[in-house]
């Protein structure tokens, strides 16, 4: 009776470790099988059940069977983590440059080689601030802000990618950011809500990371993806509603605006129906290699993304930016390398908005 009663008990606490983890036996193999056989005998036998039915030597199978075997949800989070990788400071000679400017959340000014130029971070896109056409989206503010405590008079390291290119249609160079401590701006940017990722004709090198990182920001409502914040749109309830009188004019309706028509800087057909207007060309030295500019509204204007041309030789004058006031006249001197303008031949050039559309015709005649 007692050898039954012994029996019984341990065949009780055999169903409670079934009962407990199912997960754990379900679906093992031929070997964890005749383990657990062996342990059930075991249990059965009061001459081995002494030595080998302790809380401890139960515990010690818990705690393999459930290591060994994580229930399902265990392996679809360490797959998602796996999946969202940080990109790691790729070997090799990076570019050094010192930033000198936050433009908006995805554009900075860098000094490189003793030049300034400026960069638009590749597979990233942040709600506009700067835009000449569109209010304050949603976060726009914050991403800049983040992005100016990130990286403001850092020395970072720049890494291009053949696969789009070195520059944009606005002659901006197209690189990744990486920090000193080997974070990847861009990437950062996009893992903590600032951005959404951004893919431009052809993947680029760290696309997939990307693409989970703003999986798993969505997911876990950072930044912009919260509800209360932006609920993942450019534009919310609580999105900063543009005033009145904004520093990214654009012509206004009857200024005789033009259809887009830059076309890298190749002689325009519209040349002759530029509006000049809301900015004009005052004067263009060709020795000295400036530009003068006139806000000839009565409205703050950003330059920011605006591009001046040689259409002679179909080249940018680089260094044309920030805001006109109403009626301020400022000069523009070239910042690229080579000079563009021609001395001994007329030499005409033109000023196109951010959207690519021809503002202001100077004929050099």
């Amino acid at each position: 009776m007692a050898r039954s009663n012994h029996l019984f008990r341990h065949l009780n606490a055999a169903l409670c470790l079934w009962r407990t983890f199912p997960h754990t036996l379900t679906g093992l193999g031929a070997g964890k099988i005749l383990v657990c056989g062996m342990l059930v005998v075991a249990l059965a036998l009061p001459g081995v059940a002494g030595a080998q039915t302790t809380p401890a030597f139960v515990a010690r199978i818990e705690r393999a069977d459930v290591t060994t075997t994580p229930p399902p949800t265990a392996d679809l989070a360490a797959a998602t983590s796996a999946g969202n990788q940080a990109p790691s400071l790729p070997e090799g000679a990076l570019d050094r440059a010192v930033v000198k400017n936050v433009v908006d959340g995805d554009t900075i000014d860098v000094s490189l080689n003793g030049r300034t130029r400026r960069i638009r971070l590749i597979g990233v896109d942040t709600p506009e601030t700067t835009h000449p056409s569109r209010p304050v989206e949603c976060f726009g503010r914050e991403a800049s802000r983040f992005l100016s405590e990130l990286v403001s008079g850092q020395t970072v390291l720049l890494e291009s990618d053949p696969s789009q290119g070195d520059r944009d249609r606005y002659n901006r160079l197209l690189r990744f950011v990486w920090l000193p401590d080997g974070r990847l701006v861009n990437y950062e940017i996009i893992a903590q809500g600032y951005g959404f990722e951004y893919t431009f004709r052809t993947p680029y090198k760290y696309h997939e990371q990307f693409k989970a990182a703003q999986r798993a920001a969505r997911e876990t409502q950072a930044g912009l993806w919260a509800p209360d914040a932006c609920n993942g749109e450019r534009t919310s309830a609580t999105a900063t509603p543009q005033p009145a009188t904004t520093p990214h004019a654009t012509p206004a309706e009857g200024s005789g605006a033009l259809p887009p028509s830059f076309n890298r800087c190749r002689t325009d057909r519209n040349a002759a129906k530029a509006p000049n207007m809301p900015v004009a060309i005052v004067g263009i030295n060709k020795r000295s290699e400036e530009v003068t500019l006139r806000n000839v509204s009565s409205e703050p204007v950003n330059l920011d993304r605006w591009i001046m041309c040689s259409f002679k030789g179909s080249q940018v004058h680089e260094g044309v930016g920030g805001v006109l006031a109403p009626g301020e006249t400022r000069t523009f001197k070239h910042t690229g390398g080579k000079s563009i303008w021609n001395n001994r031949e007329n030499d005409p050039g033109g000023l196109y908005d951010a959207q690519g559309r021809l503002v202001s015709y100077w004929p050099d005649r």
